[in-house]
């Protein structure tokens, strides 16, 4: 296969070069990386926005039963049943990092993250599919999004008891321990996007140089590596996120300074 511009996750040629648009998309950024990665993310949302759809029509459908008979699975294999499978699964992966109330609250973030980054994962093993997450532009993208949100609501819950809790808990060390807290504030969405990044990317390459290096069976246990990779990626990313989420809108105020 042909490689791809940019020196990205544009190991292998993609079907995205033959949409309408992309040889400009590409100019206008540059390289190709960057049209990959915003034709695969619109790919990617369109999924989602479209079977978000189909799963409120099912919704719809049950509710209508009335009672408690709609809460009864009906059986069928559908849009429904499997968004209420995967919001059931990470709802209760959340669980284990924030309070029940907390989970509740940042579910619309932390869920559609999951989701969005699991399916674009699996473009990496694909036929012609390159992954948006290889592409560090939209992993930091992401991870400003959280980095965001946990600092508005870690200010908005402790107000400045927020900034106290970084000072540590005895004023003479402040000094010291201030920077570092910052610091680490500031890897935190840099770490995020590094690393799912960096796995994406040497796990389209080891894909593609196994399948074109190899025939029949081997080619296949590389495949579900890539299923499982790509799981794993949304998992620890969202986890991640969960966690940061959680420290910051902790309650400081009863900590000494």
């Amino acid at each position: 296969m042909a490689a791809g511009g940019g020196g990205g996750p544009g190991y292998h040629w993609s079907w995205s070069k033959l949409l309408p648009g992309f040889d400009a998309l590409a100019t206008a950024f540059g390289n190709e990386d960057a049209a990959y990665a915003i034709f695969s993310s619109w790919f990617i949302c369109g999924i989602i926005v479209a079977a978000a759809f189909q799963a409120r029509k099912g919704l719809d459908r049950a509710r209508e039963r009335g009672g408690t008979i709609q809460f009864v699975p009906d059986g069928r294999f559908s849009f429904f049943a499997v968004a209420e499978l995967y919001t059931k699964g990470i709802y209760g992966m959340l669980l284990g990092a924030m309070q029940p109330k907390d989970v509740r609250k940042y579910f619309w973030l932390l869920g559609a993250l999951f989701i969005y980054i699991f399916l674009s994962n699996l473009l990496a093993v694909t036929p012609g599919g390159l992954p948006p997450t290889a592409v560090i532009s939209t992993n930091v993208a992401l991870a400003l999004i959280v980095f965001v949100v946990f600092n508005v609501e870690g200010i908005r819950r402790n107000g400045l008891g927020y900034f106290k809790h970084m000072a540590g808990p005895v004023w003479y060390l402040a000094w010291l321990i201030f920077p570092i807290e910052i610091v680490g504030l500031l890897v935190r969405p840099a770490s995020l996007s590094l690393r799912l990044a960096g796995n994406m990317t040497g796990d389209h390459m080891v894909f593609g140089i196994m399948s074109d290096l190899t025939v029949a069976v081997l080619p296949a246990i590389f495949l579900g590596l890539g299923i499982f990779v790509s799981f794993l990626q949304a998992f620890v990313f969202t986890l991640l996120s969960a966690i940061y989420i959680s420290l910051s809108v902790a309650d400081h105020g009863h900590e000494a300074h």
